[in-house]
């Protein structure tokens, strides 16, 4: 069977698939914070997924490769690989910038929405966008759906001015789609995760070093954990007095029950920044 006979055949049972989507709930249940959460690139680092189920097209009559809402869009696989009606996944691909256009080193994922399968045949599938955080374009790869696990704002326990753990200190590395800098209510992207016993729900004071001789650190904020990877973290800026940028340091609340890491080794020890926290308590 050729591939135009196949879209055909896929394109005979949307509106009896459009039928069953329209009784199953899915992502639409979403709180405000969970699709934002959804929507930021997840804590981890991937090199480009040789057999994912990709999107190859659009059940348009014209030929384009990029896509929004509403659409139908064709999926280079079907069941063949599980895919079934109703299923959700996200739409995903790596974020790359013109110098790392062709390299093969892990990067950050980009987000660009989610979809729900709306029809189905061996080799094909048809795909409805249930929302999208930007572009979707031909050649992004799926992802199952899980809808994030997120600590709203109205369940959180009192902003309690606890011991702060310098020992486990983080450094943000960047944020949204690997910007240098972050504002408040928006995502950062931390060293460390569960390596570090970080969890969702931990919260950081933000710091700033200005590399000055005798000269304190600056607090310039808090942030909270948003998702957790094996060894990053995406955190979202609840508050700032600044812009939030890559270097600046995460320090947990001992309250929170972040691990402290082993002791830094001998050479290391006069890097002990955290030491000038008050003013004279220099290196």
């Amino acid at each position: 069977m050729g591939s135009r006979t196949v879209a055909l055949a896929c394109a005979s049972v949307l509106s009896a698939a459009h039928l069953v989507s329209a009784q199953v709930p899915g992502a639409e249940s979403l709180t405000a914070l969970q699709t934002a959460v959804a929507c930021a690139s997840p804590p981890v680092l991937v090199n480009e997924p040789a057999d994912a189920i990709r999107i190859v097209g659009s059940q348009d009559v014209v030929n384009r490769e990029v896509f929004g809402t509403p659409e139908v869009l064709v999926l280079s696989h079907g069941a063949n690989r599980g895919v079934k009606v109703n299923d959700l996944y996200y739409v995903r691909r790596l974020f790359r910038g013109a110098e790392t256009i062709n390299d093969r080193l892990p990067h950050t994922i980009q987000t660009a929405g989610w979809v729900r399968i709306v029809s189905v045949n061996e080799k094909m599938a048809l795909a409805n966008p249930e929302h999208t955080c930007t572009d979707i374009r031909a050649g992004d790869f799926l992802e199952p759906f899980a809808a994030p696990v997120v600590v709203e704002g109205q369940t959180m326990p009192p902003l309690v001015q606890a011991e702060l753990n310098f020992d486990a200190y983080s450094r943000v590395l960047h944020g949204e789609v690997n910007k240098q800098s972050a504002a408040t209510n928006e995502f950062a992207t931390i060293e460390h995760g569960l390596d570090r016993n970080i969890r969702v729900g931990t919260r950081f004071a933000i710091y700033r070093d200005l590399q000055l001789d005798k000269n304190p650190l600056k607090r310039i904020g808090e942030a909270i954990a948003m998702s957790v990877g094996p060894s990053l973290t995406v955190v979202r800026i609840t508050s700032a007095r600044d812009a939030i940028f890559t270097g600046d340091v995460m320090v947990p609340r001992t309250s929170d029950g972040v691990q402290t890491p082993p002791p830094a080794p001998p050479e290391a020890a006069h890097k002990s920044w955290f030491k000038r926290l008050m003013p004279g308590g220099a290196d």
